[in-house]
């Protein structure tokens, strides 16, 4: 297979989510009124700006190759909590789930080394 070809399939994921998570978190920038009313339900419309700020923080982590181990590491700590928010409000988490199910793809493809034991992982020169 051609080097672009594997760069394409590398980051399509890493695409894809990217767009999600960002349209996410300017949607709660903006307030869009669907979301105010979602996040003023379940208590959290005070913290719904700072949300969307940090939405867009951590995907440029995920994004950036330097960072993207970082980026990973927070982004799935963050759906985790998405889906017990959800589950905790009686909603559903099918959303969050997939999300992260792309992202930990997207991770693997970008680095397969992300999900070995931390013993076997290889080493960075500092």
């Amino acid at each position: 297979m051609k080097q672009k070809s594997k760069s394409i399939i590398k980051w399509t994921p890493t695409v894809i989510v990217s767009i999600i998570i960002v349209f996410s978190g300017l949607m709660k920038l903006i307030a869009l009124p669907q979301l105010v009313e979602i996040y003023a339900r379940i208590g959290l419309l005070e913290s719904m700006k700072i949300l969307g700020a940090a939405e867009l923080i951590l995907v440029a982590f995920f994004i950036l190759n330097r960072t993207m181990r970082l980026g990973f590491l927070l982004l799935t700590a963050w759906f985790g909590g998405a889906m017990a928010v959800e589950l905790s409000h009686g909603s559903v988490f099918i959303f969050p789930a997939v999300i992260l199910t792309v992202l930990w793809i997207a991770a693997f493809l970008r680095d397969p080394s992300i999900l070995k034991p931390f013993a076997q992982q290889r080493v960075l020169p500092a």
